[in-house]
This record gives structure tokens, sequence and C-alpha cells, in this order.
């Protein structure tokens, strides 16, 4: 059935496809269309895969047609044209999947599908044309956005053209895979110039770091620091124990927090609120506030414990600049 103008947002989870070449050859009960995959034609681009149900397939079929297109850079920096090239199609897929988050497909249709025992097999045809557009508009877009941010932030503090720079550096990952996927269909289109400005961006960021420093103020609460500070340090941001007022460099990161225990079924309920504020010259660059709670049987002291440990696990999750509130 054909589908027009739908999006499919594509996580793509390697582990459960199975659209490279050996496996394929090896599932001797696979649908022919799916053994021998079709070549992408002037008009037409073609994925298949296979999964536990239609949409899981489908999905996976997509993320195939478009991997097919994905251009590999060699060590000399040749461009070489990797489309239907099964050999090295799951070795490149590989490759990119770390900057693959989400691929918008419009016009494109399934072709053929199967079912055999409890997997489904599916072909997605897709109109190439119309799908190369979509993502030469996509590129556009994408690369007013780098450029506004990149802008904007010309002349700010540190930390805010580094903030800048982390949000350019996650739209670079969709700028190039865009640019791989449309140098790959064919197009006339320069790759090397794409990749180039990513690569800038990417060179300012890392550099980034090391003019910043944090201090810690000295009223905060040790245990709170303890854990700021462990986190920092994973990210690989410098730590001083001498106060600058005067350099602008130097983020002063200040701690508060507040907690309250209850005592729930012969258990301790402790909340507590955690305030930061960032500053650099006497001025607030950024501030946050999190809440955070822990239980324990044992005493309200381990009921905090358990508290902090769940604020360890909101940076593991969120990342310690967005807990800080320094990132958005």
């Amino acid at each position: 059935m054909k589908k027009t103008f739908l999006a499919i947002c594509l996580i793509l989870t390697y582990a459960c496809s199975s659209s490279n070449s050996s496996n394929k050859n090896q599932d001797s009960n696979a649908p022919s269309f799916y053994i021998k995959a079709r070549q992408n034609n002037a008009e037409s681009l073609y994925g298949v895969a296979e999964g536990y149900s239609l949409e899981e397939a489908t999905k996976n079929a997509l993320a195939d047609s478009a991997s097919r297109l994905i251009v590999s850079i060699s060590s000399e920096t040749t461009l070489t044209r990797q489309e239907d090239n099964n050999n090295e199609h799951e070795e490149i897929r590989q490759k990119v999947k770390q900057s693959v988050e989400k691929i918008s497909f419009s016009n494109f249709k399934t072709s053929k599908s199967e079912k055999i025992a409890n997997k489904f097999y599916v072909e997605v045809e897709i109109e190439r044309q119309p799908f190369i557009n979509e993502q030469k508009e996509r590129v556009g877009f994408v690369e007013k956005k780098i450029n506004d941010l990149d802008k904007n932030s010309q002349g700010k503090n540190p930390i805010q053209r580094r903030n800048s720079l982390i949000k350019i550096n996650e739209l670079a990952k969709e700028l190039e895979l865009k640019s791989m996927i449309i140098r790959g269909s064919g197009e006339e289109f320069n790759l090397k110039d794409k990749l180039a400005l990513i690569a800038k961006f990417q060179n300012e960021l890392e550099k980034s770091s090391d003019n910043i420093e944090f201090f810690f103020d000295l009223g905060s609460p040790k245990e709170i620091v303890q854990i700021i500070r462990s986190a920092l340090n994973k990210e690989k941001l410098k730590i001083t124990n001498k106060l600058n007022k005067n350099d602008d460099n130097q983020v002063i990161i200040k701690i508060e927090n507040f907690s309250k225990t209850n005592h729930i079924y012969e258990a301790h309920m402790t909340k507590t609120k955690i305030d930061f504020e960032n500053l650099s010259q006497g001025k607030i660059l950024a501030s946050n506030s999190v809440e955070v709670t822990g239980s324990s049987t044992i005493s309200e002291k381990e009921s905090y414990n358990a508290s902090l440990k769940s604020l360890e696990e909101k940076i593991e999750n969120d990342g310690i600049l967005k807990v800080l509130g320094i990132l958005n």
C-alpha cells in the first residue's frame, strides 16, 4: 500500500536487523526477494529486511535502503561509491550507526511482503528523486540552523560558545548522514566541503574544553560536590582549586540543598532538592534545580545517601551539563 508523506522515524537497532548478506544467505527459508535483493535503479531505491512484526520489518527495510547509499571515505580521502555493494554493506552500516538517529521517508511503498513461521519479510520501494530532494531540503535546513548557532554565539563567553558547539555537533551528525546519502545516490554534491565543515566544529568543541575551568563555591555541600566533580572529570572538564573572579573562562558552581524525610511503612523516605548556580565574573550564566528521592529501612542518613544515588543516576541519564543547567 502506498504511503505518501508518511514520516517514519528509524531508530536503527542493528542487533535485530538482519539485512546483511551473510544472514540472507544463511536463511534458506527466506523468500527469494529477500535472498536476492533487487538492485537500485534510476527510478527507485529498494531495501529488504526481516522482523518479528510487519512494522519492524518495514522499518528495517527502509534503513537497509538508506544504508545502500552511504558513501565511505577512504584513508586517502577518496570518495568511494558503495551503493549495492553487499560485501561492504554491513560494515558501512556499523560505521555510521552511532550518528544515525532519524531518517524520514515519503513516497515509499511496501512492494513485497511475506510471513514465514514467526518472521515477516519485507521489500520496500522508494521513489528515488523525491527521496533525494527531501534529503537536500533537510540538508539546507540543518545548515541554516548550524550557521545561525555559529553566528549568534560568536563573541559570547566560553560556556555559551561551547553550548552552541555541542548543539552544532549534534546537528552535524544529521548533516553528515544526509550528505552521504545524497552523494551516494550519484547526485552532484560536494561532500568534502560538508565533511570539512563538520570536522572544523568538532575540533573547536574539543579545544573548547581546554579554555574552561570550574571552581566549586566553598559553601557547597561536600558530598554533592564530590558527585559533580566526578561527573565533570568524566567529561574531561578542568576543575581548579583557585578562585579567580576576573577570569571569564572560570565558572563558579554554587550548590545548595534541602532535604525532607518522612517515615512511611517503617521506611525512611527522603526528598532532596538541589539548586545549582553557575557564575562567571559575578553574573549567573545558568542555573537549575533538581529533586531526587531515596529510601532506606536502616536510617535517615542512608535514605539521604540513597537520594544522592538517584542524583548520580540522573547525571548518568541526562548528562552533567544538563543537570547543572548549562545545557538545555
